[in-house]
């Protein structure tokens, strides 16, 4: 799922550079990825058999 993040980032930044005229597209996909980052974060946050300590 990280690889998934990264490749929309990437995907924003050629948009930006390449394509100009395409920027509301590549705002989308930065924050869809910022988006999937928090809800990956929450899963591993919520869903751990352990505490929260440094293992």
């Amino acid at each position: 799922m990280e690889l998934l993040n990264f490749i929309l980032i990437f995907a924003a930044g050629w948009l930006v550079l390449r394509r100009p005229e395409r920027e509301r597209l590549a705002f989308g996909l930065l924050v869809a990825s910022s988006l999937l980052m928090a809800a990956l974060f929450l899963i591993g946050a919520r869903g751990s058999i352990l505490p929260g300590l440094n293992y």
